[in-house]
């Protein structure tokens, strides 16, 4: 939903252990009055309803995956939100000391970039008003944004030097992670049914896939039918599934792929979202992926590790420094 669009909008995305998020509207304005405030870090206040906006955030995700949070994963969590939105605060006063700055044009371009998810700029007026920001508000935050982004271009990324030798090592010793296990490609047209349908419309499920295979064997192309006909996200890449290993896809689905040969289609393969027709494109027999493949990707993780370990160092020594109360009841709510 828009709503989401904008709230990604205003996340900044920071290497600080894993891949951690941080609400961008942790910048808060002066004025908020204390009651709302969940910490003051060096005296800037980082407001509650940011704080609750980010757990909620989470919490979606939680209930996207059928999961409802225990009171202690809750207390957990709000305490992980709050801290990840300190460190930020403190990256944000770093990168002003440093003095860090992004022209008027930067902001701009990124603007144009969010902009470019909405239909028209109604769209996207309606989308930041319902999330509670004017276009101003949200242009600074996406320059604050910025700044402390140039702020670790600058000070840690280029800096950290990894050698072939270190990429060598992570491979011997980490074999485990290179074992590649057999690859399908295949494309899908999926006719969704549930199992508590009654009788009579899955039985007309699956005789719309028994008539679109016809048209199949009279000649009609599979991503044309697909873009037509299936009931899966896929329909836009007319069914493409692209490359998947063994032990992604549900059962019956999977069982039915690697006993295919590229080129065969599938009869109707029935599993818990529905029918299927798949058509396989290719076949990739398990492998160990060797160094020369791997080796860029080693490189770019073992460096984004260095980088994340000297952000984390800088952070902690800057909180050392730092004057930081919390006020936990906020953040409770």
């Amino acid at each position: 939903m828009q709503f989401g669009k904008i709230h990604k909008a205003l996340l900044v995305s920071l290497a600080l252990g894993a891949t951690v998020v941080f609400a961008a509207s942790v910048w808060s304005k002066p004025e908020k009055k204390a009651e709302e405030v969940a910490a003051l870090v060096n005296g800037q206040p980082i407001i509650a309803a940011a704080v609750q906006g980010e757990i909620n955030g989470i919490l979606g995700r939680f209930q996207a995956q059928g999961r409802k949070p225990s009171e202690a994963e809750m207390a957990t969590l709000r305490e992980s939100v709050l801290e990840k939105m300190i460190k930020l605060e403190l990256l944000s006063q770093e990168s002003k000391k440093a003095g860090i700055t992004v022209s008027n044009t930067d902001i701009d371009n990124e603007l144009k970039g969010y902009k470019k998810g909405f239909a028209d700029d109604k769209a996207f007026a309606k989308a930041l008003g319902e999330a509670g920001i004017t276009e101003a508000e949200l242009r600074k935050q996406i320059g604050k944004n910025l700044v402390i982004q140039k702020f670790i271009d600058t000070k840690f990324k280029g800096k950290a030097q990894v050698t072939e030798q270190d990429a060598k090592d992570f491979y011997n010793n980490n074999q485990d992670k290179f074992a590649q296990p057999e690859m399908a490609h295949a494309h899908h047209i999926l006719i969704a049914a549930k199992e508590t349908d009654p009788k009579a419309d899955k039985d007309r499920k699956r005789a719309k896939l028994v008539q679109i295979k016809k048209q199949l064997k009279d000649g009609s192309d599979f991503g044309e039918l697909a873009k037509q006909f299936s009931d899966c996200p896929s329909k836009e890449r007319g069914g493409d599934l692209g490359f998947f290993p063994r032990g992604q896809m549900v059962k019956p689905f999977e069982q039915a792929v690697f006993k295919m040969m590229p080129g065969d289609t599938s009869d109707v393969v029935e599993t818990e979202f529905g029918y299927h027709l798949i058509k396989l494109d290719e076949k990739k027999p398990a492998k160990t992926v060797s160094f020369d493949e791997a080796k860029a990707k080693i490189t770019a993780y073992l460096t984004q590790e260095k980088v994340t370990g000297n952000i984390e160092a800088f952070i902690a020594q800057a909180k050392d420094k730092a004057t930081i109360k919390i006020l936990t009841a906020q953040t409770k709510k």
